[in-house]
C-alpha cells in the first residue's frame, strides 16, 4: 500500500521500456519489506536538467540513471563519489532532503568487477577491448585500469570522447588506455586480447542495431572472455558467434543485477542477496 512516507525511487533515462531495473529493485523492495516504490521516467534530452531538479523538489528519494544521461546527470550532482568525480558519470543518485543536495554514485564499476570476479577472469597483465566511450565504458575502463590490466584498447565512432576519458583518467594509469580510429586496426591484435567489452547498444532488440555485430565478422574469438553489456535479447548476435567460436560469453544481466544490489544499499543501507534474484529476472523477460 503507498503512502505519504512511501519511498519513491525512479530510473531515467532513454529509451527505457525495456528495462528490467523495475523487476529487481521492486523484488528488493518486497523481499526486505521497505515501504517504498521504484518506477520508470523516459525523459527527453532537453528535459533532463528540469526532470532532476523536479525529482529533487518532489521529495523523490533516490534515483538510477541509464543511457545516454550519466554523464550529463554527473554534472548536476552536488555531492559525488570518489569514484564518480573521477569517471564524470553517475547511475546511483540519493536526495539528501534534510540539507537539500543530491548526492552521486557509480555503481557500474563495482557492478562489472562483481560479475567478472565471479567467473574468475584473471586480470593481471590482460589486454582488453572496449567498445563505446559512454557512460558504462566510462564505469569499466575504470574497474580494468584498477586492476591492473595491460592495456585497453578502446573503439567509438567519435574518437574524441576517448580522448576525453583518457584525460580524465589520468590520475589512475590512463596512459594503458589506447584509442582506436578504425575498430580494423586491431585485426593483427585480436589473437592477444584475452577480454572484449561491447558497452555500446548494438544488438539491443529495441535499437536500430539490433542484428550488427560490434566486431568484425572475420575475427575469431576463441579463447577469449566476450562481456556483452545488452541484455535484451539474452543472447545477442555478438555471444551467439562467441559461443560458437568456444569464447567465455557473458550478457549484461549479471552486470545490471550486481550494480541494482549496490544502488539498493546506498538507497537502504542494506546490500541485498542477489542468488535468487537472476531466475525473477529471466522470467519477466
Amino acid at each position: 500500500m503507498i503512502s505519504s512516507s512511501t519511498k519513491v525511487i525512479a530510473l531515467i533515462g532513454n529509451p527505457i521500456k525495456h528495462s528490467l531495473s523495475p523487476t529487481i529493485q521492486n523484488y528488493f523492495i518486497s523481499k526486505y519489506s521497505k515501504d517504498a516504490v521504484y518506477l520508470i521516467f523516459e525523459i527527453k534530452r532537453e528535459d533532463i536538467r528540469e526532470a532532476f531538479n523536479g525529482a529533487k523538489k518532489l521529495g523523490i528519494s533516490g534515483l538510477n540513471v541509464t543511457m545516454p544521461y550519466k554523464e550529463e546527470v554527473f554534472r548536476l550532482i552536488d555531492n559525488p563519489d570518489n569514484v564518480s568525480s573521477i569517471i564524470k558519470s553517475v547511475n546511483t543518485v540519493k536526495f539528501n532532503q534534510k540539507e537539500d543536495i543530491s548526492e552521486g554514485f557509480n555503481t557500474d564499476v563495482g557492478g562489472f568487477l562483481i560479475s567478472m570476479d565471479k567467473k574468475k577472469f584473471k586480470w593481471t597483465g590482460s589486454q582488453c577491448l572496449v567498445i563505446g566511450a559512454g557512460g558504462a565504458a566510462r564505469s569499466t575502463i575504470y574497474g580494468m585500469l584498477q586492476k591492473k590490466v595491460k592495456r585497453i584498447f578502446v573503439y567509438n565512432r567519435t574518437e574524441k570522447k576517448i580522448t576525453g576519458i583518457i584525460k580524465d583518467l589520468k590520475s589512475i594509469g590512463s596512459e594503458r588506455i589506447k584509442a582506436l580510429s578504425s575498430i580494423d586496426d586491431l585485426n593483427e591484435e585480436i589473437k592477444n586480447m584475452d577480454l572484449i567489452v561491447n558497452c555500446a547498444p548494438v544488438g539491443m532488440d529495441t535499437g536500430p542495431k539490433k542484428d550488427m555485430l560490434p566486431v568484425p565478422e572475420d575475427w575469431n574469438l576463441r579463447g577469449k572472455f566476450v562481456f556483452d553489456m545488452v541484455y535484451k535479447p539474452v543472447e545477442t548476435k555478438f555471444l551467439k558467434k562467441a559461443k560458437k567460436e568456444g569464447a567465455m560469453a557473458l550478457n549484461g544481466i549479471d552486470l545490471l543485477i550486481n550494480q541494482a544490489a549496490l544502488s539498493f544499499k546506498i538507497w537502504f543501507g542494506i546490500f541485498p542477496r542477489t542468488d535468487d534474484i537472476k531466475e525473477v529476472v529471466l522470467r519477466s523477460m
